[in-house]
């Protein structure tokens, strides 16, 4: 159910909300979006490509921002540090946005693996220590803003 209301989101929503100015949509093209009770603006990468590059070569995030990695099924999630300059943590969240797994990830050039141990659709990248700081913990469900508004 979240998968499809995130995929209404992108590929229906997403471009009328960029003309219309929603609240959803800030001007840097991120999303609004909840782990449990924690607001977090993350980047939507919903395809081949845009999962391939990922964080790829960004300097630094901001406390409350990540990217949100969506799969078009669930799977064994792999993720790698390839031109990565920052340290991120992970947390893989199977189809019903729960969490099921939290990962620690160092730049090192791509040379490590990252996998779910089980099937998972999303794949939340934060700051290093983004998940210990707010509480969340396997359990923890994702939200879309939008969900919770009634849109």
């Amino acid at each position: 159910m979240l998968y499809c209301r995130l995929k209404c989101l992108v590929f229906v929503l997403l471009p009328a909300l960029s003309v219309a100015g929603c609240d959803l949509l800030a001007g840097d093209g991120l999303v609004t979006a909840r782990v449990d009770d924690v607001v977090i603006r993350v980047a939507i990468a919903d395809d081949e490509d845009s999962r391939q590059q990922g964080l790829m070569g960004r300097k630094g995030l901001k406390s409350d921002e990540g990217m949100l990695l969506v799969y078009p099924s669930q799977k064994i999630l792999k993720l790698w540090m390839l031109n990565m300059h920052l340290p991120l943590d992970a947390g893989f969240f199977d189809k019903d946005g729960v969490l099921i797994w939290i990962v620690s990830m160092e730049p090192d050039g791509g040379k490590k693996i990252h996998t779910s141990p089980r099937p998972a659709l999303y794949a939340l990248e934060m700051n290093r220590g983004w998940f210990e700081r707010n509480g969340i913990r396997q359990g923890a469900k994702l939200n879309l803003s939008y969900e919770s508004e009634g849109r």
